[in-house]
């Protein structure tokens, strides 16, 4: 490690300046230079982050979820797939338990509470856990098909939302009925809908499709969804031909004050920009991500930078954006991690917010 970053790492960690500072970590998949799930800090202040170190060794950990102290990522060890579990410390993370019920280990993981839920792109499975007091318990499994490409899960009301990509549908289950299978939110052939974020009120839904790269947005009634608008989110001189067939859309994240969409967009190695504030969304930004190949991306709590994974670059960079205009400023740091495709931070306390 450098000097100027060996500097910024100890200051990171030291008491003085913890009110600034935040835990980040990053699920990476299996290779031979990434080993499971690591930890760096970024600074609220001006969006500078420290090198990463390894907090917990877990093969092919390519997701990362965080609830309270937490953590939870995929693993799998002798030819066997699930979930682990492990609760953040002081000095680290110590394990809490693992399950490892499943063929291929998961790309998406869920908690809410007590439970945690898992989506399974190969297998097509959703499993269903509860944490009791010695540990992580199957609570249920959710069968979608081989290869249905599940790539989320999104809770609303009593549901649970599952994004089949190769079945081009949303299929909705029923957790106070044992999930029982209620419907599906249909997409067009060929668009692949991959990740979804509500509103608040989860009266609006908004999907973007990892094939036709476009973003779908829903009137929501409970269970009623009703499309309200379809919008590509390629710039126009990537509309047709092959830099087209390249883009691949990944995440979605929206603004607390919901006025702006972020998507990335693998092969152009772009973020989509979107305003949604108005009557009609439209796309207000595309940015390059500062790397190749952008996967995950979060935003810090003060909304003021965004974090992203750019797996085949082997970095995680940070970008600020103007709060305002909701667009992206530039870069302000960059990290190196190679094969890192998830992103969580840790939030800080009601006591250090009010302080900055």
């Amino acid at each position: 490690m450098e000097k100027g970053n060996k500097k910024l790492q100890d200051e990171a960690y030291g008491e003085k300046t913890s009110d600034v500072w935040r835990e980040g970590y990053v699920g990476t998949y299996a290779s031979d230079k990434s080993r499971g799930v690591y930890r760096f800090m970024v600074n609220l202040n001006n969006g500078r982050m420290t090198e990463p170190e390894l907090l917990y060794e877990a093969h092919n950990a390519k997701w990362v979820s965080l609830a309270g102290d937490m953590l939870a990522f995929p693993t799998e060890r002798q030819n066997r797939a699930g979930t682990c579990f492990a609760s953040l410390t002081d000095k680290g993370a110590s394990f809490v338990g693992e399950i490892l019920e499943e063929k291929d280990t998961p790309c998406f993981i869920l908690q809410e509470g007590a439970f945690a839920y898992t989506a399974n792109y190969h297998d097509g499975t959703v499993m269903i856990y509860h944490m009791g007091q010695e540990g992580p318990e199957a609570a249920g499994r959710i069968e979608n098909g081989e290869e249905a490409g599940c790539h989320q899960i999104m809770l609303h009301g009593p549901y649970v939302m599952v994004p089949c990509l190769t079945q081009h549908r949303i299929r909705l289950f029923d957790r106070t009925d044992g999930f029982r299978s209620c419907g599906a939110v249909r997409f067009p052939d060929g668009s692949g809908p991959r990740h979804g974020v509500f509103n608040a009120s989860h009266t609006l839904l908004y999907v973007v499709s990892e094939w036709s790269n476009e973003l779908f947005i829903f009137e929501v009634k409970e269970d009623t969804f009703l499309l309200r608008q379809q919008l590509t989110i390629l710039p126009e001189d990537t509309q047709s031909g092959r830099r087209k067939q390249a883009a691949s859309a990944a995440a979605v994240r929206l603004t607390e004050d919901e006025r702006f969409l972020y998507i990335s967009i693998r092969g152009l190695n772009l973020l989509a920009v979107v305003d949604v504030g108005g009557s009609s969304a439209a796309v207000l930004q595309h940015v390059p991500c500062g790397g190749d190949h952008p996967r995950d991306f979060v935003l810090t709590e003060d909304e003021r930078f965004l974090l992203v994974a750019n797996r085949f670059s082997g970095e995680v960079v940070s970008l600020e954006r103007d709060r305002m205009s909701g667009r992206i400023i530039g870069i302000r740091s960059r990290i190196s991690m190679p094969e890192g495709v998830a992103l969580a931070i840790r939030q800080g306390s009601e006591s250090m917010k009010e302080e900055m």
